[in-house]
């Protein structure tokens, strides 16, 4: 938990404490080692890392002076969840974990300093959890879902839908004749329509509808309770809007109007399953492509 000040309990431990001292780069123990003493940072900053299964070293936090580390080891017994070193020289109160405990349950005032404390650290923690899990589940370029947020989406949402009686509806989006836009625009204008039409599905598509980039210039869209002309109007809608936009100028002079074809599939009307649904979509695209381009294929 980042933090400059040094909380007002620190003094109670200090006749308790061992104060130590360790270089940059000591570690202070490994994860997975056994519970012991409790740490108070006083000066300079520790790196608190978790090693994956697959071997990745995933930084957890950055601690400053003011920090309490190893505490809820202390309190439950169990091994330690994450690796401790020192980032930078380190000066600290090294304090038994049964002792440490002893002065909290003895002194209120302490107690409640130390609860303060806590809360602070969750905060922190949960706000960089849902930093993180927001870049897990986003495509970076449009800030769409991405793929497989939507495949987890679309298995949660057939499943409910059969259970209740439901429809689902799954639009699939691309772009006419993307590489020859991109080429003749450029990358970084071709990014600017990838974003561009990502904008127009998000404005177009009803509160609680899930829209993600697919893969390249395709785009998908997750509509629970929608019909087939229901999720037809939304992706016309969109495809209307996208048509609207005044054409691009290339550099080698020609104008680019960017459009979409779409295909939409229901469930449980096209496909009883989440792989046949996602084919009837496909294929429904592929009907729109092979009919001219720039327009939506739908069974209604």
């Amino acid at each position: 938990m980042p933090s400059t000040a040094i909380p007002e309990f620190f003094s109670e431990f200090a006749k308790l404490g061992e104060d130590c001292t360790v270089p940059e780069g000591a570690v202070l123990w490994e994860e997975g080692d056994a519970a012991g003493d409790v740490l108070l940072l006083l000066e300079g900053g520790l790196e608190v890392t978790h090693r994956t299964p697959q071997g990745n070293i995933i930084v957890l936090g950055l601690l400053e002076a003011g920090a309490v580390v190893g505490e809820l080891a202390c309190f439950d017994g169990l091994p330690r969840s994450a690796t401790v070193h020192a980032r930078t020289p380190c000066r600290f109160l090294r304090i038994s974990g049964n002792r440490f405990i002893e002065v909290l349950q003895r002194y209120p005032k302490v107690l409640s300093q130390f609860l303060w404390l806590e809360i602070q650290r969750i905060r922190h923690l949960t706000d960089r959890f849902a930093a993180t899990y927001d870049r897990a589940i986003t495509d970076p370029l449009t800030r769409l879902y991405n793929r497989a947020f939507f495949q987890d989406r679309l298995r949660m949402e057939l499943s409910r839908a059969a259970q209740m009686g439901d429809v689902v509806s799954v639009v699939f989006f691309d772009i006419d004749q993307f590489k020859e836009v991109n080429d003749g625009l450029g990358h970084p204008a071709g990014d600017q329509v990838l974003a561009r039409t990502a904008d127009l599905l998000r404005e177009t598509a009803r509160r609680g509808d899930i829209v993600a980039r697919y893969g390249g210039d395709e785009f998908a869209a997750l509509l629970y309770g929608a019909n087939s002309l229901e999720a037809y109007q939304i992706a016309e809608l969109a495809r209307v809007r996208l048509e609207a936009d005044p054409p691009r100028s290339g550099a080698d002079g020609r104008q680019y109007r960017v459009t979409l074809s779409a295909g939409v599939a229901v469930f449980p009307s096209d496909a009883p399953d989440r792989e046949g649904v996602l084919k009837a979509a496909d294929l429904k695209l592929y009907e729109a492509k092979s009919a001219g381009r720039n327009r939506v294929a739908a069974s209604i």
